[in-house]
Formats: structure tokens, sequence, C-alpha cells
């Protein structure tokens, strides 16, 4: 992890719109994410906040780990409300993760979550008993669901998880992203809350019923293990 450096500011310095990003392997999601950037001119500055393990590299991006339960990192220094794109890591536990975000919100009145967006690449749902629990947990957190890699192998599938969340009455988005159009970003980044959940909805305007300490997939056991576990279908481990 690098080291602080007179470019770098704490994480309870930022400030702006927080996007979060899951994605699957080989979904592209850094790639169609940064022609956000290329076309876009009214996005001045966006900083992408990778897990450790992502192999992909951008000039302005920066490393996290997680560590007691909190993000550690050094954000690139800004003094302006900026646009940044947390990407989540298929190495850790979702739970975890979420509980680390809601950490550093806590931390910090001037960041705000835009959309959980969620990249799978749609060859991963042909493992149908392993990749399933994991889709319904991401439609759980998600306002977008994009598929990359669509073929006529796998379209079906898309579609069987799209009338899923559809026939659950789920107002998340889903698309059907192509190689060869651009994605629609601005439907995508869209600042409308379109998830289930409401772990990053302000407090105060929370019923109890709905607090992150009763989301679905938080709550814990008197063990304190989850009561609903999400598998890591994507670890190394």
């Amino acid at each position: 992890m690098p080291n602080a450096n007179p470019s770098s500011l704490k994480i309870s310095q930022m400030k702006g719109i927080l996007h979060v990003v899951l994605e699957t392997p080989k979904s592209k999601s850094i790639s169609i994410l940064s022609q956000a950037f290329e076309t876009n001119s009214s996005i001045n500055h966006s900083f992408f906040l990778v897990p450790a393990e992502t192999k992909q590299m951008l000039p302005d991006s920066t490393v996290w780990e997680l560590a007691n339960n909190s993000f550690e990192m050094n954000p690139p220094h800004t003094e302006r409300e900026e646009e940044w794109f947390l990407f989540l890591s298929n190495q850790i536990n979702l739970p975890e993760q979420i509980e680390a975000i809601l950490s550093m919100l806590a931390g910090n009145s001037l960041l705000h979550v835009g959309r959980f967006i969620s990249f799978v690449n749609a060859e991963y749902l042909r493992e149908e008993k392993i990749v399933k629990p994991w889709m319904d947990a991401i439609a759980h957190f998600s306002d977008a669901i994009c598929f990359t890699n669509r073929t006529n192998g796998n379209g079906f599938l898309i579609s069987e998880y799209v009338e899923r969340y559809k026939s659950l009455r789920y107002p998340l988005e889903t698309y059907i992203l192509s190689s060869k159009k651009p994605a629609p970003l601005s439907q995508i980044l869209s600042p409308t809350a379109r998830r289930i959940s409401h772990v990053f909805d302000p407090v105060d305007l929370l019923d109890p019923e709905d607090s992150p300490d009763s989301d679905f997939y938080l709550t814990r056991k008197a063990s304190g293990e989850r009561a609903r576990i999400i598998p890591l279908p994507f670890s190394n481990g």
C-alpha cells in the first residue's frame, strides 16, 4: 500500500459522490466506466479506488486494503467535490465491505453514496448453483446490474435473471452492454436510487426495521455469524 504523501488526503476529507462497484472477473467494468470520463466534459475529476488484487490500474486510481473493519488508502488530494468509484473485492465477504463503507460515511458528512452498480460477465451465469445466491445478494444492494459478454449461448440466462427480479418487483435497472456500442452511462450513473436495501439511506429517514443492522444480508445471529451467507464464487481461496 502506498505511503501517505503531500498529494494524498485522509478518507475523512473526501467529498462528493461515492459510487460503489461490484464486478465478476472479466466484466470490463473499469474500461466501461472510463468511457464516462473520456466523453463527458462535465466530469473534471473522477477517481477509482480499487482493491489490492486489481491488475488494471489507471492514472487516477488508488489501492485500498481492509483492516480492522475499515478501508485503508491514500486518495489523491483534491479541494473540490469529486466523483469516486469504489471497486469492491471478490476476495472479501460483501457484508464486511458494506459495513466498512457505512463506517466511512459515518465519519464524513461530505461524502454521499451515488449508485451501487454491479457488472456481470454473462458467461459466469452458467454456473447457476454457485452464482445464483450471489446474484440475488447483489440484486438486493444494486441500483443497476450491467451484463457484459452476451452471446447466443448465454443470452437466455440473462433474460432469466432480468425476469426474476422483475417478478420480485425489484426496482433495480438492468442493462445488457454491447462491445459495439457505447454504454448508456448517463443512465447507469443516474443519481436516482433504485436499490431494495436501505443501508445507504440517511439514518434519520429510516424506519427501525430498515436500519443497517436489520438488513437482510447484514443481520447477525446471537453467535455473531451472519444470518444469511453470501458466497464468494470468484474468490481465489
